[in-house]
């Protein structure tokens, strides 16, 4: 049998984990479905595909009958439900389970783990590049060339560009709910379209390529289409100061 890797592993404990499961709960349900991804995986089947295949069916037939035979779950069912219910996530959660759609989820942290400086907001601002106003479709982060780049959720990339014009190096990363994460003017990409990242895995390093004059990572948040203010989508956002934009951190 082929074992899963340790970020195929991570990606669907990480996974299991948004979703609101006690661990109980979880720790029973991972065990059961890496068994199943494994034997997949042995088929010759992309991990994508195969995972997506084990939680439609997991969720049609061995969801029922490992509820009934799992003291863990057993005991937690009902409390499980019910916490699910009360939060609000019930339909993602059952979707996930039942429907066999991919793991993902919306972006929650912010994409550089320990640079809290902002140089560029979202917004209405004046361009030195253009020499002229124009909007900002994400948020700049100061960041010294080669500092670890993190997906700031769990997906798929879409997206990967090398470029020495424009974004420069970009990764575009989608998610649940119509979510795209965008990461550009990197120095150095670590990932490939179509692969499956986890929450906080690092996709790249930061730089200064494309129409940047000073490293930085330039960070977007797309919600269906639409460019919304990344600042609202970080977890912790009290730790992020607002300084006065440097005209020379500009893309």
């Amino acid at each position: 049998m082929k074992s899963l890797s340790k970020t195929q592993y991570l990606y669907i404990s990480n996974d299991l984990k948004s979703r609101g499961l006690s661990k109980g709960f979880r720790t029973e349900l991972l065990d059961h479905i890496c068994c199943m991804v494994e034997n997949q995986l042995t088929d010759g089947k992309p991990f994508s595909i195969a995972y997506k295949e084990v939680l439609s069916d997991f969720g049609n037939e061995g969801f029922e009958e490992l509820k009934q035979t799992s003291p863990v779950i057993k005991k937690q069912r009902r409390k499980t439900i019910s916490q699910i219910l009360a939060s609000g996530i019930a339909a993602s959660l059952f979707m996930i389970v039942f429907g066999g759609v991919d793991a993902q989820e919306p972006p929650t942290i912010s994409p550089l783990d320990h640079y809290k400086r902002i140089t560029s907001n979202f917004g209405k601002r004046y361009n030195p590049l253009k020499k002229e106003h124009d909007f900002h479709k994400g948020i700049d982060f100061s960041a010294k060339t080669g500092t670890p780049v993190q997906s700031t959720a769990s997906g798929t990339v879409i997206s990967v560009q090398e470029k020495l014009t424009g974004y420069g190096y970009k990764v575009e990363i989608e998610h649940t709910e119509g979510y795209i994460t965008r990461y550009a003017h990197l120095s150095k990409i670590i990932v490939k379209e179509g692969e499956l990242v986890t929450l906080g895995q690092t996709i790249g390093l930061s730089g200064n390529t494309g129409a940047s004059t000073a490293p930085h990572l330039h960070y977007e948040v797309i919600k269906e289409g639409e460019h919304v203010d990344p600042l609202g989508y970080l977890t912790a956002q009290e730790d992020y100061m607002e300084d006065k934009v440097l005209d020379n951190q500009f893309d």
